[in-house]
């Protein structure tokens, strides 16, 4: 799901957060023509798609506390990929207002396979979708988007 940015004040509009008269994981398009941003009151027309920056980590010996509980570690096993939310040791903690958005697989032209949302637990388990190339990807709603290191 795709967040939106209100060119008038800068308002992210995220669908994976509860809004005054709107419900969570609403998308964008969903939401009724008379919408309007709950700081400035600018029409759907007036937000623009935000960008996904997907944030990587390319050496695991010079990784971060931050980083090292936003990667998702995953491995493929039979008919599954098996997806660890960070480390053992550092895992993502789940707060009210810091939290995982999403872990997904996903095609790398970025079309969507398969998502997990909202994620309580540290272990995901998703079908191999038996394709050559495919990316594991978690989003904070705080860090952003990050992409997975295959283990």
């Amino acid at each position: 799901m795709q967040k939106f940015t209100c060119t008038a004040c800068s308002y992210i509009y995220n669908p994976f957060l509860w809004e005054e008269n709107t419900l969570s994981w609403t998308t964008f398009e969903d939401l009724n023509e008379s919408w309007t941003c709950p700081h400035c009151g600018e029409g759907k027309e007036g937000f623009i798609e935000t960008p996904v920056y997907i944030q990587e980590v390319f050496s695991l010996k010079w990784i971060s506390e931050q980083e090292s509980s936003h990667i998702p570690f995953y491995k493929e096993q039979w008919d599954t990929i098996i997806v660890q939310i960070g480390t053992t040791d550092n895992p993502h903690e789940i707060e009210e207002n810091h939290f995982i958005e999403y872990v997904g697989l996903f095609e790398t032209d970025g079309e969507i396979i398969d998502l997990k949302i909202q994620p309580e637990e540290d272990t995901l388990v998703f079908e191999n979708p038996w394709i050559d190339e495919y990316e594991v990807r978690l989003s904070c709603n705080i860090h952003g988007v990050w992409r997975g290191i295959k283990i």
